[in-house]
């Protein structure tokens, strides 16, 4: 055995550990309950070996899965702390809503095209793009019916106001079923600014020619204030309430109209004239009294359509009917026609019927302002006509 050998056998431990038995021994060799007891001792030194190793690995692998499970913790945190973020920027900007302030919707872009939102993490995708399109559209919704809220409430003020100041309530018999309704009626103290050649004057922030008609608010039945206080003859009265048997225009009273209701009572006590009364004369004056609440709106096509009529119906007035009619005498209901028909454009049929009040001398007397405002418009279209 050369030197080398000697030095690799040395290394191996069991080899060193039985030298050292011998050693031990007095030189002898091992005996068997020595060397029975040496490998007991390599095994339970093998075993914990291996079972340190085992512990060992299985520290590292627990460690690599905590720190796997912390960074995506950390990761789905940051997420959700972005959309967090995100919808609180949208609850600070929808808190901006005032009453006299909308949403400026400008503050939040959504760029369809990328897909993303300005402002919020880009992993949030077009899931929140929707969310915040639907929030934008229900906060903008929201500010349009507060807005129509808010104009409502200030029309319904001012008209309040007007009709407090204006008008009262009163309750007269109903001259068809015989039951008491409220009826509006207009006090005298309304301030007149401008008149028109038909007449039409317009008052200081309020339209008095809205409450011209009253209803009846448990018949429905609709006439003009004059002929809602006379007592209907009976045969014509029974022919009304055969009729609204079966009509049902009763409609609950309102003390504040609006044009589109007084029109409505308009149309009814046009109905009901047609119905019971032949007198072209009282439709007319109602048509004409419908244009001026179309003028008062500023409708000019409706208003043109009601003149046309009452034209029409005060010249078919002016042959059939013997006056004066309630209290329009014919120099009137001439003059009205005349008017109409300047305010139509139509000049020679203006000039027609306002000839024969300047023709009449003694109107100078009986009528002098009639009469003054019939030659004027008379001579002003003589000069236009000259002219053109």
């Amino acid at each position: 055995m050369n030197k080398e050998e000697l030095i690799q056998l040395l290394r191996d431990p069991d080899v060193c550990h039985e030298i050292f038995l011998i050693v031990k021994n007095g030189g002898r060799p091992a005996s068997p309950t020595d060397l029975n007891k040496l490998a007991s001792l390599k095994s339970q030194i093998h075993k914990m070996g291996t079972e340190k190793k085992a512990a060992a690995s299985d520290t590292d692998r627990l460690a690599a899965i905590k720190a796997m499970l912390h960074k995506k913790a950390e990761e789905e945190s940051k997420k959700a702390q972005g959309v967090i973020d995100a919808y609180a920027t949208m609850d600070a900007l929808s808190k901006e809503l005032s009453p006299d302030k909308g949403l400026d919707m400008s503050k939040i872009k959504v760029d369809d095209e990328e897909d993303s939102v300005s402002g919020v993490p880009s992993d949030v995708g077009g899931a929140f793009a929707d969310k915040l399109a639907l929030l934008r559209n229900q906060v903008q919704k929201t500010n349009d019916e507060r807005a129509a809220e808010r104009k409502a409430a200030a029309e319904k003020k001012a008209s309040t106001s007007a009709a407090e100041k204006y008008t009262f309530i009163l309750e007269r018999p109903c001259p068809v079923c015989g039951r008491n309704t409220h009826v509006v009626k207009c006090k005298s103290r309304l301030i007149a600014e401008t008149t028109d050649l038909d007449l039409c004057i317009h008052y200081k922030d309020f339209n008095p020619y809205l409450y011209r008609v009253w209803a009846c608010e448990h018949c429905g039945y609709a006439a003009d204030e004059q002929k809602f206080t006379r007592r209907i003859p009976e045969k014509t009265r029974d022919k009304i309430m055969g009729f609204l048997q079966t009509a049902n225009l009763a409609m609950p009273f309102v003390e504040e109209r609006s044009s589109e209701q007084a029109i409505q009572y308009l149309e009814m006590a046009i109905l009901f004239n047609e119905l019971a009364d032949p007198s072209p004369n009282r439709r007319g004056n109602l048509y004409l009294i419908m244009a001026w609440i179309y003028r008062y709106d500023g409708n000019k096509e409706k208003e043109r359509a009601a003149l046309d009529r009452a034209a029409e119906l005060f010249e078919q007035s002016l042959e059939t009917e013997s006056y004066p009619v309630d209290k329009m005498s014919d120099t009137m209901a001439t003059y009205l026609t005349g008017a109409i028909h300047v305010m139509r454009g139509d000049y020679d049929k203006a000039t027609k019927h306002l000839s024969r009040i300047i023709s009449n001398q003694a109107l100078r007397t009986s009528s002098p302002k009639l009469f003054e405002m019939a030659r004027d418009m008379w001579q002003d279209i003589k000069n236009a006509k000259e002219k053109g």
